[in-house]
């Protein structure tokens, strides 16, 4: 199970970062973008990772 959570953690942060990077490149006009785009999807992957392993040690 924590396999499993850790999987969607890292999908949830994948695609957040490219979200991310797409949205502040479009709103900073800039590369940097990238950067922060990234920083966002790795927050964002860490949560979810952890919310989806506490709600399988509730099951």
């Amino acid at each position: 199970m924590k396999g499993k959570s850790l999987l969607i953690g890292i999908i949830i942060g994948v695609v957040m970062a490219i979200l991310w990077s797409i949205v502040f490149v479009n709103v900073l006009i800039s590369m940097a973008g990238i950067g922060v785009g990234i920083c966002f999807g790795i927050s964002f992957g860490i949560l979810g990772s952890l919310i989806f392993s506490k709600k399988g040690k509730n099951k």
